[in-house]
């Protein structure tokens, strides 16, 4: 039998991981499961191979393991999100407003080669031109908190 080929696979491979590396929370959660499934095949590959995959580090694939092995049954919940407390911002007022006027547009409009904004987007996008340096985790809380903030104005 033919072995299938995907054409432009780097090309394939960079979005589809540019679509894992959202914030979504369910999105995340089906990433660790889906390298749980790998894990639990008869052959499994290593936590190296998994992490290559997935453009995690192998910590994190590491990190997962554990958390399902210390359920006494293996349960799955627990590579959900759990909300963590944290200190308060040292934004100021009119840098979220930078941020948040800035995600209410595609970045292509902010003149970036992206289809959506991520963590890694936003903090380059906000280096470069407003000269705001964020961590990747702090842009990609701050994509979630102010996309559900508009939601919620939507709503109300």
């Amino acid at each position: 039998m033919k072995r299938l080929s995907i054409k432009n696979a780097e090309n394939v491979r960079r979005q589809i991981l540019a679509y894992l590396a959202s914030d979504d929370e369910e999105i995340q959660y089906l990433l660790r499961l889906h390298a749980i499934l790998l894990l639990c095949q008869q052959d499994p590959p290593d936590n190296m191979e998994i992490a290559s995959l997935y453009g995690v580090d192998r910590k994190t694939v590491t990190r997962w393991v554990s958390k399902i092995n210390a359920t006494e049954d293996g349960d799955i919940t627990a590579l959900l999100d759990v909300a963590k407390p944290g200190r308060n911002t040292k934004m100021s007022q009119k840098q979220l407003a930078i941020i948040d006027k800035v995600l209410t547009r595609s970045p292509r409009k902010a003149g970036i080669q992206a289809d959506k904004w991520t963590g890694a987007v936003l903090a380059d996008y906000l280096k470069n031109s407003h000269g705001i340096e964020l961590k990747i985790r702090m842009c990609q809380r701050w994509i979630r908190t102010l996309e559900q903030q508009r939601l919620g104005e939507e709503e109300a």
